[in-house]
C-alpha cells in the first residue's frame, strides 16, 4: 500500500508517446558538413611501368561549396608505388588538409569509379583529428598487381585513366537547446498524427483500406550468397589514433553540405581480396563469447497465412517499392493484393507498423535479420539502419555467421566490417562452430574472405617515413 504523498507512475511501456507526453523538448545538434571529389588520372598505367615515375600524385585543391569551412582546401594524395617499403607492392592513397584556421575533426572515403561507372574499392576511414598540413587515408589502399597483370582490368577506363572517387565529412561541436512551445505543439502534432495513422493497421471497422496483403510464407527462408569488399586507414606522414571507430554511413544528414569537385591529373571484376590490410577502428564492444551453438543457415519459418488491410496512398509515400508496384500496372495494381512469400507474417506487421508511425515497439536481435531484410526489400534506409545496428550490438559466436551471410547478401558493408573484425577476434571458436562448416560448404568465397581478412588485419597502419 503507498504512501499518500507518493504519486503513481503513469507511464505505461506499451502505450504510444502521445498518451505519455513530456513536460519539455531537447534537440541536440551537430553541424556535419560533406563535400566530394573526383579526380581522373590520365594514363595511370605508365605511372606503374614507368620506372622513372613521380614518387607521389597531388589532385588539385578543392572544398566545401558553402557551410563553416569554405576557407579550407584539400587534396588527394596517391602514391603508385606505395608510401613506404612496406606498402611497394600497394598503391597509397590519402586525403590531406591542406589550408584551414584551426584543427578539424573529419573522416574520408575513397572508391575507384570502373569503365561501367560503378563503385569500386570502397574504403571508409574512422574520424580523426587533422592538423593543417596532415593528411589521412590508406597506405595498402590497392594491390599493384591486380591493375598490373590485368591490363583490361575493369578499374581502368578504356583510355587507362583512374577515376578517384573522394567524400570528405567535417563534424563539429555539438549543442542542445530547448524546443520552444510552438515546436513543441508541432512535435506533440506529430506524435499524434503517428497514434492515429497507427490506428488504421489495428482498427478492422471503416479503416477505408484498398490494399490486401496476404503473407504466405514458405518453409524456409533460405541465406543466398553474392560475393563483396574490404579496409584500414593511416597517415602518410605520422601515426594516429582514431577518434570514433564506430558504424560510418555515406548517408547525408540534414545539416550536412555537399559540394562535388573534379579534376584530372593528364599522362602521355577483380577479387576484392586483393585489396590492404582492412578493418578500421572498429569499437571494442563485439567479443560476446557465447557457447558455440548452431543456428542454421536456412532461417526455418511458420507457414501460416496471414491477411492485412492497408491503403496504398500511405505505402506508396513511405516505400519507393510499392509506389513501383502501384504506379506500373503489376498484378498487384490489378487486383489490389500483394502476396508476400519471402517474408514471415508478424515480420511484415512490424514493416507496416513502421510504414504508419515510423516506430517498431518490439525489435531485438531475434527478429532483426528479419526486419533487415524487410526494409532492404522495400527500401526503408530507416529501419533497416536501426535493425543494422541491433544486429551489430548483438554479435556472437552463435550468430556472426548468419550475420556474416545476410551482410554480404544485402551490401552492408559496414555491418559486414564489424561480423568480419568479431569473427578474427574469435577465429577458433567460430571455425569450430557448425554453422561455419555449412558456410565452408556452401559458401566458400565468403569463408575465403573472412580468413584473408583476419590474416591481412593483423598489419597495422603504416607511416611514411
Amino acid at each position: 500500500m503507498s504512501g499518500s504523498g507518493v504519486e503513481r507512475s503513469n507511464f505505461r511501456g506499451n502505450r504510444p508517446l502521445s498518451s505519455n507526453p513530456p513536460h519539455s523538448i531537447c534537440v541536440t545538434d551537430r553541424k556535419v558538413v560533406s563535400f566530394t571529389h573526383l579526380w581522373t588520372i590520365d594514363h595511370f598505367q605508365s605511372y606503374l611501368d614507368d620506372p622513372q615515375s613521380p614518387r607521389v600524385l597531388f589532385s588539385s585543391y578543392f572544398s566545401p561549396n558553402f557551410g563553416p569551412h569554405t576557407d579550407t582546401s584539400w587534396c588527394l594524395k596517391l602514391y603508385p608505388k606505395g608510401v613506404n617499403e612496406k606498402s611497394v607492392e600497394y598503391i597509397s592513397l590519402f586525403v590531406k588538409y591542406v589550408r584551414g584556421r584551426t584543427d578539424l575533426q573529419a573522416k574520408a572515403e575513397f572508391s575507384l569509379i570502373n569503365s561501367r561507372g560503378e563503385f569500386h574499392i570502397v574504403r571508409k576511414t574512422p574520424y580523426h583529428i587533422f592538423p593543417t598540413g596532415g593528411d589521412w587515408g590508406y597506405s595498402e589502399y590497392l594491390m599493384r598487381m591486380v591493375l598490373t597483370t590485368q591490363r583490361k582490368s575493369e578499374l581502368l577506363n578504356a583510355d587507362q585513366s583512374l577515376k578517384i572517387f573522394t567524400r570528405v565529412i567535417i563534424v563539429g561541436e555539438s549543442s542542445s537547446s530547448i524546443i520552444h512551445e510552438e515546436k513543441k505543439n508541432t512535435y506533440e502534432s506529430l506524435i499524434s498524427l503517428s497514434s492515429h495513422l497507427g490506428s488504421l493497421l489495428t482498427s478492422t471497422k471503416d479503416n477505408c483500406h484498398d490494399v490486401t496483403i496476404i503473407v504466405r510464407p514458405q518453409q524456409y527462408n533460405s541465406l543466398i550468397y553474392e560475393n563483396k569488399s574490404h579496409d584500414t586507414p593511416s597517415s602518410s606522414s605520422a601515426s594516429s589514433s582514431p577518434i570514433d571507430g564506430g558504424k560510418s554511413s555515406s548517408k547525408k544528414n540534414n545539416n550536412s553540405s555537399s559540394s562535388v569537385g573534379s579534376n584530372r591529373t593528364k599522362r602521355k571484376r577483380y577479387s576484392t581480396n586483393s585489396g590492404g590490410s582492412s578493418g578500421a577502428g572498429e569499437s571494442s564492444g563485439e567479443t560476446n563469447n557465447d557457447e558455440t551453438t548452431s543456428t542454421a543457415l536456412a532461417i526455418p519459418s511458420t507457414p501460416t497465412t496471414m491477411t492485412f488491410y492497408a491503403h496504398r496512398s500511405i505505402l506508396s509515400v513511405r516505400s519507393p517499392v510499392f509506389a513501383a508496384m502501384f504506379s506500373h500496372s503489376m498484378l498487384e495494381d490489378q487486383n489490389s493484393t500483394i502476396e508476400i512469400t519471402d517474408l514471415q507474417p508478424e515480420t511484415v506487421r512490424a514493416l507496416l507498423e513502421y510504414i504508419y508511425t515510423s516506430n517498431v515497439e518490439e525489435i531485438d536481435e531475434h527478429n532483426a535479420v528479419e526486419i533487415f531484410k524487410a526494409a532492404d526489400k522495400y527500401e526503408l534506409e530507416l529501419l533497416k539502419q536501426r535493425a543494422e545496428l541491433i544486429m551489430m550490438n548483438s554479435l556472437s559466436v552463435s550468430n556472426c555467421t548468419m550475420f556474416y551471410i545476410v551482410a554480404d547478401l544485402h551490401n552492408a558493408n559496414e555491418l559486414k566490417k564489424r561480423v568480419l573484425n568479431f569473427i578474427m577476434r574469435n577465429i577458433l571458436e567460430v571455425t569450430e562452430s557448425d554453422d561455419w562448416r555449412i558456410l565452408v560448404e556452401q559458401h566458400p568465397a565468403l569463408a575465403t574472405e573472412a580468413f584473408v581478412y583476419s590474416a591481412e588485419h593483423a598489419a597495422s597502419c603504416a607511416c611514411s617515413s
